[in-house]
């Protein structure tokens, strides 16, 4: 009796196991890839890696290999693995430009970016910065794909982190009175965020107050000269510290 039950259970479990683990079919990489991504679809995504991972061994030339190439890194997305999903997706795109699917694969390199890029404005913006050229290069490639509307929202976002960051950058340097980087910061702003009308108001005051302050400690003899000492003199600085007053005046 005691066999007998061990024996059901050790069968009942071989069952299972099989109905579990279906693997790759030698000569038949349909129903490998089948089996494959069954994992992917029941949102098991560390097997569905492993798994597609071994399909794509077994079949490189397989026209499913290029699916399972989009599934892996869809899973490490999933995962929250956003800096391995770039890189796949990046390989992906790279290897395959005439892709059907290349427009998603931009938007999800983007997103893979996006998703590490700190929020926080007095952090470096870099991520968020390559988030918007993926998306701007899917909105000049791509005009009809369903994913650019989300795209432009996202532009539109990470359009104001960075200006804000730059902001704050330059208050920071204006209140330590390092005109020459309150300035350079506060340009920054006026030339690539002018549409963000209330930073750029206040950017380009802070940047004829910069210069005024520069125009003061001007120089000739100083030998470690910044960016705005070397290109203007005394008066050149003052005038343009003008032009920027009349330009506020205008926003």
């Amino acid at each position: 009796m005691v066999n007998n039950l061990k024996h059901m259970i050790s069968l009942a479990l071989f069952l299972t196991a099989a109905c579990v683990e279906k693997g790759l079919v030698e000569d038949n990489p349909q129903e490998s890839f089948a089996n494959a991504r069954e994992p992917y679809d029941q949102h098991n995504y560390d097997i569905a890696i492993k798994k597609l991972g071994e399909f794509k061994s077994r079949f490189p030339y397989s026209r499913y290999a290029i699916e399972a190439e989009l599934l892996i890194a869809n899973s490490q997305f999933e995962l929250g693995k956003f800096a391995e999903a770039g890189v796949d997706y990046e390989q992906f795109a790279k290897l395959h430009p005439k892709h059907p699917q290349m427009d998603f694969a931009l938007f999800r390199i983007g997103m893979a970016y996006w998703k590490d890029a700190p929020e926080d404005i007095d952090r470096e913006q870099e991520y968020t910065q390559l988030a918007i050229h993926k998306w701007e290069r899917l909105l000049k490639d791509y005009p009809q794909s369903p994913h650019t509307e989300e795209a432009r929202k996202f532009i539109a976002t990470g359009h104001r982190r960075i200006a804000e960051s730059e902001d704050f950058v330059a208050r920071y340097y204006c209140r330590q009175k390092i005109w020459h980087s309150c300035a350079y910061h506060s340009l920054i702003i006026l030339e690539h965020f002018a549409n963000e009308t209330a930073l750029a108001k206040e950017a380009v005051r802070r940047a004829a107050y910069a210069l005024e302050n520069l125009a003061r400690e001007y120089d000739p003899n100083k030998r470690d000269k910044n960016l705005f000492d070397r290109d203007s003199n005394k008066e050149e600085l003052l005038k343009k510290a003008e032009e920027f007053k009349e330009r506020a005046k205008r926003l």
